[in-house]
């Protein structure tokens, strides 16, 4: 929905005219690269660049995004985290490392890691700004720390007592599906696997696919296996044959089938609707 209204109306009314929710959680603004602000700052913001940055908002493309109380905001926020990440062109390490670090570090947030995984968040989130050979790695860690300090509350519920109890409704937009090349979606049947008997650490399979592989607070690599999409075979490849330690190979993953390539698929740009 487009409305076109002057600076200096009140948001609250913006949200109103949209059939926002009454009571919002949390609303976006700006977009994926703006920022959250509370319920409090969105009754009493005005359009316009100053009055939202006055509550720590941004106007930026005009992307005003509200959220009920329904869903959980971290959630939300580590859907579109995970999407920021996949977006990188991968052409500087702040961007193809930083940002899936950051993601992965929400998401430890999310699933039990307490005060330790936050504070590694906010270490990581903090890294990739001002580093990025272009403003992504800088807009993705903006909506990062927005999230931690829009949302005091339900970050409280995730840390000290293991969640906040409500499931993700995906209320906010993603392109569909389809929308980056097919490649991308097929699995490729394998998996890359860790022999926890001979890996030492080194974290180099980390630095070639952290797609797939992410360091634990230890140092090693988190999870023990991963399935290999098509697009990532060559690196997951290269991991193999530059561990130091041989800890890592690639296996078939008996359960999992490479599906047929889709015939077509159309790509839409975010907030065109439906056709």
């Amino acid at each position: 929905m487009v409305i076109e209204v002057p600076t200096g109306v009140p948001l609250r009314y913006i949200l109103q005219l949209a059939g926002a929710p009454p009571l919002p959680q949390g609303v976006l603004t700006g977009g994926y690269h703006g920022n959250w602000i509370d319920a409090v700052a969105s009754h009493n913001a005005v359009i316009s660049r100053e009055s939202l940055a006055t509550v720590g908002g941004a106007l930026g493309a005009g992307a005003i995004l509200p959220i009920g109380p329904e869903t959980c905001p971290l959630g939300e926020s580590l859907r579109i985290a995970n999407w920021l990440a996949a977006e990188t062109a991968g052409q500087c390490g702040p961007c193809k490392l930083g940002l899936p670090a950051a993601a992965g570090g929400l998401s430890d947030v999310l699933n039990g890691g307490g005060p330790a995984a936050l504070e590694a968040l906010r270490e990581v989130t903090q890294a990739v700004k001002g580093r990025g050979a272009c403003k992504h790695p800088d807009g993705s860690a903006r909506f990062l720390m927005s999230t931690l300090s829009a949302f005091t509350d339900d970050l409280a519920a995730h840390v000290l007592d293991g969640g906040c109890g409500r499931e993700t409704l995906g209320v906010l937009p993603l392109p569909a599906s389809g929308y980056q090349d097919l490649e991308e979606s097929i699995p490729s049947g394998e998996k890359l696997a860790v022999d926890w008997t001979l890996c030492q650490g080194h974290g180099l399979c980390a630095d070639i696919v952290p797609e797939l592989i992410r360091l634990g607070p230890d140092g090693y690599p988190a999870v023990a296996d991963a399935s290999v999409p098509m697009h990532l075979r060559g690196r997951a490849q290269r991991a193999v044959r530059r561990c130091p330690a041989l800890a890592l190979r690639i296996e078939q993953s008996a359960a999992e089938q490479r599906p047929a390539l889709p015939a077509a698929v159309n790509r839409r740009a975010l907030g065109s609707g439906r056709g």
